[in-house]
């Protein structure tokens, strides 16, 4: 890391100090395998105190960012690159009020499920060529998380644009940007990717059939899985802070 370090003022929070760290990678000043400086290195560059900077690590090692070595200390993880990792964060979800985490997954399996429908209504070969690539593509990713989650989105992205809706596709474009990251944190984990797959497959089998009602409701069960797990925070928690969704992620 540089010598010179802005200091992050007292009022700031966690969060704040894990984004300032997270920078650090983004910016190059801290490389993939590469350890952090010690916690009271850090603590006197970035003014904070034991525990938020502990707070902060922790948070950074739950997302998968840096991993901590008891006795040895932090080092930024090794399949972390800067340009994958301003995925990792889900400004939309990071400390927001329960609600609006259910109305982002509750907008999803509206929209999503009846898209499905139409796509599987009025997909043409060509489409069907597209999907299948994708299918394929992410078959080959399935051990590569940064690029079966973009894989992933892009499979969810054709078949609202396959819909042939205009509105369906423009609704999807206002979500893209959080479903994108929301798939990229998602395929994390290796049981998730694998599930991703399977039920991308079927889904896929379904349109190319041109069975409209199975492919809406597959998709809609596809995607009510996440969104029951994440209703379980409601009237239990006003704040749904970035570990409590890793948490339901990794179920």
């Amino acid at each position: 890391m540089e010598n010179k370090l802005e200091k992050i003022k007292k009022i700031s929070t966690v969060d704040a100090t894990a984004e300032y760290l997270k920078k650090q990678i983004e910016n190059g000043r801290l490389k993939p395998g590469e350890q952090l400086p010690s916690e009271r290195t850090l603590q006197e560059e970035l003014g904070v105190s034991r525990f938020t900077l502990r707070e902060a690590l922790a948070r950074l090692s739950a997302l998968g960012i840096i991993e901590i070595a008891h006795g040895k200390g932090a080092f930024i993880s090794r399949e972390m690159s800067p340009s994958s990792l301003g995925d990792v964060f889900l400004p939309l979800f990071a400390n927001q009020d329960t609600k609006s985490v259910i109305d982002f997954f509750e907008a999803r399996m509206l929209i999503e499920s009846e898209a499905a429908r139409l796509c599987a209504k009025r997909r043409k070969k060509e489409d069907l060529d597209k999907l299948n690539d994708i299918i394929v593509q992410s078959r080959a990713a399935i051990d590569d998380p940064g690029r079966f989650g973009e894989l992933d989105f892009l499979f969810h992205k054709e078949i609202a644009r396959i819909a042939g809706n205009v509105f369906i596709e423009k609704m999807m474009g206002c979500l893209n940007e959080y479903i994108k990251k929301y798939l990229l944190l998602l395929a994390n984990k290796g049981e998730n990717r694998k599930r991703s797959f399977e039920n991308h497959r079927h889904i896929f089998e379904l349109i190319e059939k041109k069975d409209i009602d199975n492919a809406g409701k597959i998709t809609h069960k596809h995607l009510s899985r996440t969104f029951k797990m994440v209703t379980s925070f409601n009237n239990k928690k006003a704040v749904v802070s970035p570990e409590d969704l890793l948490k339901v992620f990794s179920q």
